[in-house]
């Protein structure tokens, strides 16, 4: 490990040791450390295993004193070993039986195959941006919803496998495709999918299937992305995405995807790397999310 990323890795140790006592507001230096600690495990893809076990340990451990319940699900895709993690953050209401799922994907992709040089496009990814971003907001919103809890149910649900697509005539977002498959009861009242949410030049338009299925859940979002005056949340037509919403959206769930595009520059390549991302990008997008939650109104 590089002695850069060694400091930055101390200095999120130090910052998550008193995040616990923080005020419950989200807080995007304590999101960027989640970053730093899972790209110090290396590529979280197949032929990595000690690392995916590594990060997915990180995820439980980190959510074991701030959610209700956490649950781990295998699966086996065409011989290609995945794991899910679903956690849960009681709601406030007694009478509610509404929830929230935010979802973001933990793998990263095992080839940089859209990288200027030839020579590292069979390499792995470090994936700061395109996997570990989302799962650091995540868990930076458990620990504010674990202070101040959220009124209905949160569910926080983590998927492995999403960013094989087209490579050995793998899919994309098979994780999300098994857990929809293997919980067929479980239908939350909204959903959103944190995707590629950290970079420095943050653009989240309105990608056009959570667009046409899920439009009234997106304009409550773009609502209060302009009351905070964001600026990453860009009120514009983006593209049709395959991304972990779709397997949501095609069982009849309202499920939003916040993902950047155009894709950055370093999307697919080595240099997704830590560097690339910011606290600010990962703030606004954190606040409003934050917001949604904690004035959701079944």
């Amino acid at each position: 490990m590089n002695k850069t990323l060694t400091g930055m890795l101390l200095t999120a140790s130090t910052l998550w040791a008193n995040a616990i006592l923080a005020e419950p507001a989200f807080d995007g230096e304590l999101a960027l450390a989640h970053i730093v600690s899972q790209v110090s495990f290396g590529p979280r893809e197949p032929d990595n295993p000690a690392a995916k076990q590594q990060t997915i340990s990180y995820i439980e451990q980190t959510l074991a004193p701030l959610t209700d319940r956490l649950t781990i699900q295998r699966f086996d895709y065409k011989g290609l070993p995945g794991t899910n993690l679903w956690a849960s953050i009681k709601g406030t209401s007694s009478t509610s039986s509404a929830r929230i799922m935010l979802g973001a994907h933990w793998d990263t992709r095992p080839q940089a195959d859209r990288d200027h040089s030839p020579a590292l496009r069979d390499r792995p990814i470090a994936g700061a941006n395109d996997g570990a971003s989302g799962v650091a907001a995540l868990l930076e919103l458990a620990r504010v919803f674990a202070i101040s809890a959220p009124p209905v149910t949160l569910d926080l649900v983590f998927f492995d496998l999403e960013d094989m697509g087209h490579i050995d005539d793998l899919p994309y977002s098979i994780g999300a495709r098994e857990f929809v498959a293997k919980n067929p009861f479980y239908r939350p009242s909204a959903g959103i999918i944190l995707d590629m949410v950290c970079a420095k030049t943050l653009s989240i338009p309105r990608e056009q299937y959570s667009q046409s299925q899920a439009g009234e859940l997106m304009d409550t979002i773009w609502a209060i992305a302009k009351q905070q005056n964001s600026t990453v949340f860009k009120d514009s037509p983006g593209i049709r995405i395959i991304d972990d919403h779709l397997p949501f959206l095609m069982a009849g769930i309202k499920v939003v995807d916040l993902i950047h595009y155009p894709f950055p520059d370093h999307w697919h390549t080595s240099a997704d790397t830590v560097d690339k991302c910011s606290s600010d990008s990962l703030q606004q997008v954190g606040d409003v999310v934050q917001q949604f939650i904690a004035s959701y109104k079944p």
